[in-house]
């Protein structure tokens, strides 16, 4: 447990469990894991980072040796055995989450589910949220001063008109027009399309929201020197 872990919970959809157990066991030989089973799921933890690359690997390699669907959820990376709850019960979150959703026979880590996965995280990650939606603009803005984040905001407050942003953003539409295909070449061809839209909306808050505490945040006054004679 000195390096990090992921957890990964895998649930046969239908067909006998033995022959998933048999397979488990050797899977997290093999990557120097653990294995359990709790609630007709497989629960393995295993050494990584990549929660996510975790899940698919599981998904590959389970499902054809069954030949049915297997559901696999994952959370992580954890770095201390204090971490394992805390992913279990995410993982766990996960599965049910991605049974809701309609999601059965897939695989998915926490992060995978992006806001969905902010609400169903124990710790909140808003940063690694934030950073997953919406960092390369943060970081472009940051790198060559330049406004993309806000452009981006006075887009979604004008409905995505791009004139009615570009006038309240008092510049010629040409020039939001360019802003916004830097953008689609920084976060992706599909940013506009509605999941990946309402995650970029939700991390342009949640960013507005921390750099508003950040500046009304009160530095705590220095201790008074003690008066002479006390």
């Amino acid at each position: 447990m000195r390096r990090p872990h992921v957890l990964v919970l895998a649930r046969p959809e239908g067909g006998e469990q033995g022959r998933a157990v048999v397979w488990a066991s050797s899977y997290a030989y093999r990557l120097s894991g653990l294995k359990t089973v709790q609630g007709g799921c497989l629960v393995l933890l295993l050494p990584g980072e990549d929660a996510s690359a975790a899940a698919r690997a599981v998904a590959a390699e389970l499902s054809p040796l069954l030949g049915h669907p297997v559901s696999v959820a994952s959370a992580g990376p954890g770095w201390s055995p204090d971490a394992v709850g805390r992913m279990h019960r995410e993982a766990w979150r996960c599965l049910d989450a991605m049974s809701a959703l309609g999601g059965t026979g897939s695989a998915a880590s926490v992060r995978d589910l992006g806001f969905l996965g902010l609400l169903l995280s124990d710790d909140n990650d808003v940063d690694g949220f934030v950073e997953s939606a919406i960092g390369p603009v943060l970081d472009y803005d940051a790198e060559r001063f330049t406004d993309l984040t806000h452009t981006l905001e006075a887009y979604f407050a004008s409905g995505g008109s791009p004139t009615n942003a570009a006038e309240a953003l008092h510049v010629h539409p040409n020039t939001v027009s360019r802003r916004l295909e830097r953008i689609g070449e920084l976060l992706g061809p599909e940013w506009q399309k509605p999941g990946q839209v309402l995650e970029v909306q939700l991390a342009l808050r949640l960013q507005r929201t921390r750099e508003a505490l950040a500046r009304d945040r009160v530095a705590p006054e220095p201790p008074r020197p003690p008066e002479r004679g006390a």
